[in-house]
């Protein structure tokens, strides 16, 4: 699995938890737990690519074989 891959199975994983958790903790009807959790877990998940990136740790290249 490349670097990318790794990290953005981290941080799906991280942002998932983050946003379920704070989806069941705001409450109300199912559908706000929902909308909550779906962008805690966004922006919890971009933020955790955005700092390996920012600190060199992962490199996006986009090449015609995927890697």
């Amino acid at each position: 699995m490349s670097e990318a891959k790794t990290l953005a199975v981290i941080a799906g994983g991280v942002g998932g938890s983050v946003g379920a958790f704070v989806g069941v903790a705001v409450g109300g009807d199912t559908l706000g737990v929902t909308l909550t959790t779906l962008v805690v877990a966004v922006l919890v998940g971009g933020a955790v690519i955005a700092s390996a990136v920012i600190a060199g740790d992962v490199e996006f290249f986009a090449s015609a074989d995927g890697e």
